[in-house]
This record gives structure tokens, C-alpha cells and sequence, in this order.
């Protein structure tokens, strides 16, 4: 049976650079890889698994009142206290 991950999103913004991160986990140390839509997708340097997601200008991006979508497959589930 695979291992399933337990790490929680950790997710922050950034007022005065209107940064949002999004990291699997605590945040940690990645190579990060320019979207053409200005998001940074951000991997582990040695496993090259996605570790998180960096979108700048983010309320450029998502602040109109069109739905908008980042491109990810994301699995949830609950967790307990």
C-alpha cells in the first residue's frame, strides 16, 4: 500500500509584494518554474515532486469577478484535531 501524505497547505500572503504562497508542508527551500500565466510552480530540487505554488500580482490575477482557476489536480481530505 502506498504511503499517503499527511503534511497540511501552508498557505500565506505577502500585502506590500501581493505574493500568495502556497507550500505543501512548511515552507523549505525549491526550484522554482515560471508559468506563462505568472505563476511560480515550485519543486524539490532533489525529488522534483511539487512542493508548492507562488502567484505574483496575485490580486491582479484573481481580484475581478470572473471565477478564476489555477491549472493543479489537488487531492483533499479531512483531517482530525
Amino acid at each position: 500500500m502506498a504511503k499517503q501524505k499527511t503534511d497540511r497547505l501552508t498557505v500565506s500572503y505577502d500585502k506590500d509584494a501581493d505574493v500568495l504562497y502556497i507550500t505543501e508542508g512548511k515552507p523549505r527551500e525549491a526550484i522554482g518554474e515560471m508559468m506563462d500565466d505568472g505563476i511560480i510552480v515550485r519543486r524539490d530540487s532533489k525529488t522534483k515532486e511539487i512542493v508548492g505554488f507562488t502567484i505574483v500580482d496575485f490580486t491582479e490575477h484573481f481580484s475581478n469577478d470572473k471565477p478564476q482557476s489555477i491549472p493543479l489536480k489537488a487531492q483533499f481530505s479531512a483531517v482530525g484535531r
